[in-house]
């Protein structure tokens, strides 16, 4: 036995292994529920302003002078 009565000498109380391992696992599910909310939040997201005017023009809606000028006009105010 170590001086402070634990196996390993390391000087941590028996209960105190038990404590750290309870804390990584609130740690790994409070990351997993983070990442979780996270992807669904994406997932549910509507498309940005670009990826609409895209498949606008892709299905004839508007033409390419259109889609070049509201293009432009979005990355414009996102700068």
């Amino acid at each position: 036995m170590g001086p402070h009565g634990g196996a390993t000498g390391m000087g941590m109380a028996p209960g105190g292994w038990w404590l750290l391992l309870v804390a990584f696992t609130i740690a790994v599910v409070a990351v997993g529920a983070l990442l979780y909310v996270q992807l669904q939040g994406e997932a549910t997201a509507e498309p940005d302003s670009l990826e609409t005017l895209k498949q606008q023009y892709a299905s004839g809606e508007i033409d390419e002078t259109e889609l070049e000028t509201r293009a432009d006009r979005l990355l414009q105010y996102e700068s």
